[in-house]
């Protein structure tokens, strides 16, 4: 009896088609702690073959990491937006305009103290109007995002002017570099976030409210109150990635954050976390995904891939991924998708 019932397993398992083999690999409860690291190997592999090992030097690997920091500081506040269920693309647009508003000031006022203050602040008060008009006027936060980012555009356009760019003195940059302006900011942002995160009853609702809002509701729990908690966390973190990008380049342009919305994606589906909220959601899964998403950008770079075909591979591996590590639930009713 057992022998004939293994024959058929092994049969049933031979019969199975590639959707479901797929199907049985998502589903493992391994599957999303193994996949970002495996990603990131095989990705540093390829690429360190394909340059012949100069994907190692210093200086890239520099340029890998400056990247990767501004990327992840932005996933890892990004993760409180996705993990209810919403959806902002704006990202970039937001550090863009916060960035030049930093920089006007610094070059009016001499205070690096001021530039800080004034970056952070608006990249605040920025992603406050995108969840009060998703909240107040019912709009959906991705639409929100996709008339802001013009928005967003046309006056950081406005604010350099004709130039192109704005520069700070590069003795502030590197000064601020220097002291390990970045990494320290970075560790306290990040060990911040885990902790409401993970270890709070704000984390908490967060992830109930992505995986089941209409359940969380019946409980107590407010919607709209997570909802402008998120969006103030992760303007925590864009406004500290726009005095990270002015600090690398010692100026802001009008590219500045430009594409980041799609790396920010991109590094929070590689880090393992669905952008549809729920149980799987998590604060350090952007962190990794950014190493990721910076060391692709590099090394697609350095083996003589054009910026546009490169935009092109990052769309069809967002796509590919999140359908890998999105939720399917069967049981209960869960937030609609799209």
């Amino acid at each position: 009896m057992n022998a004939d019932t293994s024959i058929k397993k092994n049969e049933q398992g031979l019969n199975l088609s590639l959707k479901e083999r797929i199907e049985i690999i998502r589903s493992n409860r391994y599957f999303l702690m193994v996949f970002p690291f495996v990603m990131l190997a095989l990705i540093i592999l390829v690429f360190s073959i394909a340059t012949q090992g100069n994907f190692f030097r210093p200086s890239v690997l520099k340029g890998v990491f400056s990247q990767a920091i501004i990327i992840g500081t932005c996933a890892t506040g990004v993760a409180f937006i996705y993990s209810n269920g919403n959806l902002d693309i704006s990202i970039g647009a937001v550090l863009g305009m916060a960035a030049t508003l930093g920089v006007l000031t610094y070059n009016a006022t001499q205070s690096a103290l001021l530039f800080v203050l004034v970056s952070m602040g608006s990249a605040l008060v920025l992603m406050t109007f995108n969840c009060t008009m998703s909240v107040i006027f019912h709009i959906k936060t991705i639409t929100v995002a996709i008339v802001v980012i013009q928005i967003y555009g046309a006056i950081t356009t406005l604010f350099i002017g004709g130039a192109g760019k704005i520069e700070i003195p590069y003795e502030i940059s590197a000064s601020m570099e220097d002291g390990g302006f970045r990494y320290i900011a970075f560790f306290i942002y990040f060990a911040f976030c885990v902790v409401i995160y993970h270890y709070t009853k704000v984390g908490r609702e967060l992830r109930f409210l992505g995986g089941n809002a209409n359940c969380a509701r019946q409980t107590g729990m407010s919607d709209s109150k997570a909802t402008y908690i998120s969006f103030l966390m992760t303007g925590l973190g864009v406004g500290l990635a726009a005095i990270f990008s002015v600090i690398d380049v010692s100026a802001v342009s009008v590219e500045t954050g430009s594409g980041l919305g799609m790396d920010v994606m991109l590094a929070t589906v590689l880090g393992g976390m669905s952008i549809f909220g729920g149980a799987r959601s998590n604060a350090y899964a952007g962190l990794l995904g950014a190493l990721t998403v910076a060391a692709l950008n590099k090394g697609l770079l350095m083996v003589g891939v054009s910026s546009a075909f490169i935009q092109a591979i990052r769309g069809l591996v967002f796509l590919a991924l999140v359908y890998l590590n999105s939720e399917r639930q069967s049981l209960l009713p869960s937030r609609v998708q799209f």
